[in-house]
């Protein structure tokens, strides 16, 4: 195992959390206090947090989470909701459930692909150039998180990433280089819970899209939410997860 992993309560139910993009495992923990009967694993993702000096693309990432969060149901925001997607296509043995916060199966065009990967280059330089602390002041008040208000503390534990780190994910693991995975819904069987904030149009309609081509999935749009509906609106979350857990056939 490559990938720091912490590991919180001893409920029956065995949940698996990969974060999104700047941000580390502890972004987890304050949406994920009112989920029931669960015991939580808390994944650092590749060059993030106590896991950034170690450098995957999204393949290998999701060989790391088969591993580490196996009989689990796996649980990504954003960057982690991709990772997480192609996961559970990659080995669909190893998760019993998933939910998707803020998912995206990536770019079907090539050619907005070959954008996003020179976009995200760009980017990754201007991190290296800059530094975290600079970046994130431009990263956090994107129109994507208008609806959102990141705290000291939260801001604090992003900075503990690296311009390195930060920069090397961008160019492993950023929208661009993920393959497109639309055709490849369909072969998805565990039980799926897509999550959206009201706010966030573009990623609601994504996911209902994503819905309309799997077999197993239910969508939960949270009120008074943007991109970061978890974070947004924590208690709301919990409760769209207890609900979806609750209503699978094998709930505990």
């Amino acid at each position: 195992m490559t990938l720091h992993v912490v590991s919180q309560g001893s409920g029956d139910r065995r949940i698996s959390f990969v974060h999104g993009f700047t941000q580390t495992h502890r972004s987890w923990m304050k949406p994920t206090t009112g989920i029931n009967n669960s015991t939580h694993i808390f994944i650092d993702a590749p060059n993030h947090g106590d896991s950034q000096d170690t450098s995957l693309n999204l393949q290998q990432t999701a060989t790391e989470l088969a591993n580490i969060a196996h009989n689990s149901v796996l649980v990504g925001y954003s960057m982690g909701a991709r990772m997480a997607l192609h996961a559970i296509i990659d080995y669909p043995d190893s998760f019993t459930g998933a939910v998707l916060v803020g998912a995206t199966p990536g770019l079907s065009d090539p050619h907005d692909r070959t954008e996003r990967i020179a976009a995200d280059e760009a980017l990754a330089m201007s991190i290296e150039r800059d530094g975290t602390k600079v970046f994130l002041e431009s990263w956090t008040t994107q129109p994507l998180f208008q609806f959102s208000h990141f705290d000291d503390s939260e801001i604090q534990d992003r900075l503990r990433n690296s311009p390195r780190a930060l920069a090397s994910s961008l160019r492993l693991c950023g929208t661009g280089q993920q393959q497109p995975l639309w055709d490849r819904l369909a072969e998805i069987t565990i039980p799926i819970l897509l999550v959206t904030g009201e706010f966030d149009v573009k990623f609601t309609e994504t996911a209902h899209k994503m819905h309309s081509l799997m077999s197993n999935s239910q969508i939960a749009v949270i009120k008074s939410a943007g991109h970061c509906a978890h974070t947004d609106q924590p208690e709301a979350f919990a409760e769209v997860v207890n609900r979806w857990l609750d209503s699978q056939p094998n709930s505990k």
